[in-house]
């Protein structure tokens, strides 16, 4: 949503401020009071500038003489010193922490204004920013906000009924199906977009490679009005094959006899290429431990098409 810490933004400002006084040649102007964290700030600027300057810590390239303005470079600062802060707060934090195992699985908070205003209910935007801030009205939090006296699931009757339980770890649940319907939910929707890249492909069909343009030393770089080449459009021959709770696939034999399935699988006897996608609908904690057993999982089908 493009919004910023009123700390933070302060801050910026006040930096900002002081550095365009300090280009000042007016020794009033100069003299003036500077923030109590301007010595430390202007002590770690100078280090910086001497030590890290030359290391490029962004895609600008080799070679690249940009410069960075100092003013820049203290906003970094504060910006780093703010997020260092908040994460500190947030290992103090008894429920909301969890996020902060995740590492770098993590997916931040993406609303957009126009989310908000058209594409969810307000239903559906209660129960999201709820989940994110571990407030949904599960037992667990009724009890802890003198709602209710009983903790345990009212579906299983054994665990704490916690969201995390609720949503991805009740075993009445996941034997009913009720998890896998979900995530077949959300895999008809990546098939959908999958489908529709297909079709959108097959319009314009090119065999050509991905080129790579060189630029000589001392010129620049000129936009090339070449689209992108896109592995769906070098071929018509797309099959797309899905894997749900009530309908399984098998995989044809003369690509790969195996009996693992995907949820999504691509092939093209033209190209002789095959595409795998598989979708996990995790608690966020559990994205690092779930993606290593998918890895694992499909390992050796990967192994054998890429034999082929």
């Amino acid at each position: 949503m493009s919004l910023k810490r009123p700390s933070e933004l302060y801050k910026h400002l006040r930096v900002s401020k002081r550095y365009i006084l300090g280009k000042s040649h007016d020794d009033i102007v100069t003299s003036l009071p500077k923030d109590e964290d301007a010595p430390e700030l202007e002590s770690r600027l100078q280090f910086h500038k001497q030590f890290m300057i030359g290391a490029q810590s962004n895609r600008a390239g080799l070679g690249s003489n940009r410069k960075v303005q100092d003013a820049d470079i203290l906003k970094s600062f504060i910006r780093q010193d703010e997020n260092d802060k908040y994460k500190i707060h947030a290992m103090n934090l008894e429920m909301q922490n969890e996020w902060l195992d995740i590492g770098d699985f993590c997916i931040p908070l993406a609303l957009k204004w126009r989310t908000l205003i058209y594409d969810w209910s307000p239903a559906l935007l209660k129960f999201y920013l709820n989940a994110f801030q571990m407030t949904l009205p599960d037992q667990s939090n009724l009890v802890r906000w003198g709602k209710s006296t009983e903790k345990t699931c009212y579906i299983c009757g054994k665990a704490v009924g916690t969201a995390k339980h609720l949503l991805v770890g009740c075993k009445v649940l996941l034997d009913s199906g009720q998890y896998s319907r979900r995530h077949d939910r959300v895999l008809e929707v990546i098939r959908e977009a999958v489908s529709l890249s297909v079709a959108r492909a097959q319009k314009g069909i090119t065999t050509n490679e991905r080129s790579v343009g060189f630029v000589r030393e001392g010129s620049r770089a000129t936009k090339s009005n070449v689209k992108p080449y896109s592995i769906l459009k070098a071929a018509s021959d797309w099959t797309i094959m899905m894997d749900t709770y009530e309908k399984q696939y098998k995989i044809p034999e003369d690509i790969c006899a195996s009996a693992s399935r995907p949820d999504i699988f691509l092939f093209s006897r033209i190209l002789k290429r095959v595409v795998m996608i598989e979708l996990t609908v995790p608690w966020e904690t559990n994205i690092p431990k779930d993606h290593t057993i998918k890895v694992n999982k499909y390992y050796e089908l990967t192994k054998r098409t890429h034999s082929k």
